[in-house]
C-alpha cells in the first residue's frame, strides 16, 4: 500500500483575531478569524468549547458583493471562508514561521598601502551567481576590471594611493555591461578609507572627482581602503491591473564574489583580502500568499480570470480585485499552520485511511488590531488555546513557534 504524505491545503489571510467567545461567524468583517464550535457557529476558547463538538477556523469573505450583477442565481461570495471540521483528537500539528525578508549579497575588498606599484595596475574579477543572472544570459556572468590610468603623480613616488586606484577599477566594474545589472556601490558611500590626511567613507565618485585628495606616499601614510558593492538587482514586476498568476517572480538573490587577480588573471592572494557574504532568500513574500489566497478561491469555485483581453473587466465583476487589493505583495507574511486528519473508519476498498488537511493563517507581522496589540500575538494566543483544547481531549501537542523553514 503507498502513502502519500501530502495535504489538502486552504490558505486564510487575517486582518483581525478574535479570540473572546460570542462572537458569530455571520458578523465578521473581512479578514477577521475565530476559532469557532459547529454547534452555535460562534467563536469560542478551549474553555467554553462544546464537549464532542468539532472546531472550525473561520474568516470573514473579502467579497465585498455577495452576487454577479445583482442575480440570485450567481451569490453566496460574502459567505464566510470555513476549514473542515477539527476533531482535537487529530491535531498533528500546531507551528508559526519565521519572518524572513530578503538580504542582498555583500563583497568586501581591502587593499593596503604597497599593493598599487607605480608601474602596475590594479585587477579585480567580480562573480555573478543565481537565477537572476542564468536568466539574463543563460549562464553566470562575470567581468574584469583595472585601474589602468591612476598614475604616481609626483618624482619619486612609488606607489599609488590605493583609494585612487581601487576607485578606478570599481567604476569600470559597474559600468560592464554584463554584470551592472546585478551589482551596485553599498549605500551611504562604498569605499571606506583609513590613514592619510582626509580619511572617511566616500562613494566611488568623490574619490574620482578631487573630493578626497590621494595621498603620494600611502606607504608612510599607512593608507588602508575597503571596497564595499552589494548584490542590487531588480526584477520587472506588474502591478494589480496585470496581475496574472503565471508571471514569474524570484525568490533567489544573486550571488556576487568579488576577487584580486593579476595581469593573467590568476588570484592574487598578497595584494589584499576579500570577504563575500552570501545573501538570504526572503519566506513567505507577498506574491506567494496572494497565489496561495487564489488557489483557496478556486477551491471555492470562484476562478481568476487572467490571460484574456477583457480579464480586468471579470476580474472586477467576480469579485477578485477585493482579493488583489487585500495582499500587498511588497510585505514579508508570517505564517501560522494547523495540520489535522479526518479518518475513514471503512471505505470502498476496506483499507483504514485518513485525509489530511493543513491550513494556512497568513498574517502582516507589524499588523496590530484597533487597541494597538499586534496580531501575531492574538494568533499565538490562539495557537496556544488549540494546544490546550487538543490535550484535554487526549492529544498532548504544543503549539511550536518560529520554525525556520
Amino acid at each position: 500500500m503507498a502513502y502519500f504524505n501530502h495535504s489538502f491545503c486552504k490558505s486564510f489571510l487575517a486582518t483581525d483575531i478574535l479570540l473572546p467567545a460570542g462572537t458569530q461567524s455571520s458578523a465578521l468583517q473581512p479578514g477577521e478569524i475565530i476559532f469557532a464550535s459547529g454547534t452555535n457557529w460562534g467563536s469560542q476558547t478551549s474553555g467554553t468549547m462544546p464537549v464532542g463538538a468539532l472546531g472550525y477556523i473561520i474568516q470573514g469573505s473579502y467579497h465585498t458583493n455577495d452576487t454577479i450583477g445583482n442575480n440570485p442565481g450567481h451569490g453566496g461570495y460574502t459567505e464566510s471562508v470555513k476549514s473542515k471540521g477539527i476533531n482535537p483528537r487529530y491535531l498533528t500539528r500546531l507551528y508559526s514561521t519565521v519572518v524572513q525578508a530578503p538580504v542582498q549579497a555583500t563583497s568586501a575588498i581591502t587593499v593596503g598601502s604597497d599593493c598599487v606599484p607605480c608601474d602596475q595596475p590594479l585587477f579585480i574579477r567580480v562573480d555573478i551567481k543565481g537565477s537572476p543572472a542564468l536568466r539574463f544570459l543563460n549562464r553566470n556572468s562575470y567581468a574584469i576590471a583595472d585601474s589602468d590610468g591612476a598614475c604616481c603623480s609626483v618624482a619619486g613616488q612609488e606607489f599609488v594611493d590605493p583609494a585612487l586606484a581601487l576607485a578606478q577599477a570599481a567604476q569600470r566594474l559597474l559600468d560592464e555591461p554584463v554584470v551592472k545589472p546585478f551589482i551596485a556601490e553599498a549605500s551611504g558611500g562604498g569605499m571606506v578609507i583609513t590613514g592619510g590626511s582626509n580619511p572617511g567613507t566616500y562613494t566611488i565618485a568623490q574619490v574620482l572627482d578631487g573630493t578626497y585628495t590621494p595621498s603620494t606616499d600611502p606607504v608612510t601614510d599607512g593608507i588602508e581602503v575597503t571596497l564595499n558593492i552589494v548584490g542590487a538587482y531588480v526584477e520587472t514586476k506588474f502591478g494589480n491591473c496585470s496581475f496574472d498568476t503565471r508571471d514569474f517572480y524570484g525568490k533567489e538573490p544573486v550571488q556576487i564574489s568579488m576577487a584580486l587577480v593579476d595581469d593573467t588573471g590568476l588570484p592574487c592572494r598578497s595584494c589584499g583580502t576579500v570577504v563575500n557574504t552570501p545573501g538570504v532568500m526572503p519566506q513567505t513574500s507577498g506574491e506567494t500568499v496572494l497565489r496561495s489566497i487564489l488557489m483557496t478561491e478556486n477551491y471555492m469555485q470562484s476562478p481568476f480570470n487572467q490571460g484574456n483581453r477583457d480579464s480586468a473587466r471579470i476580474r472586477l465583476i467576480e469579485g477578485s480585485d477585493d482579493i488583489l487589493a487585500a495582499v500587498s505583495r511588497n510585505t514579508y507574511y508570517k505564517t501560522y499552520v494547523i495540520q489535522h486528519s479526518i479518518p475513514f473508519l471503512s471505505n470502498p476498498t476496506g483499507v483504514f485511511n485518513n485525509d489530511q488537511y493543513m491550513y494556512k493563517i497568513y498574517v502582516d507581522p507589524a499588523a496590530t488590531d484597533g487597541a494597538g496589540t499586534l496580531l501575531t500575538t492574538k494568533l499565538d494566543a490562539l495557537m496556544t488555546d488549540m494546544a490546550a483544547w487538543a490535550s484535554a481531549n487526549g492529544n498532548n501537542i504544543a503549539f511550536q513557534p518560529n520554525i525556520d523553514q
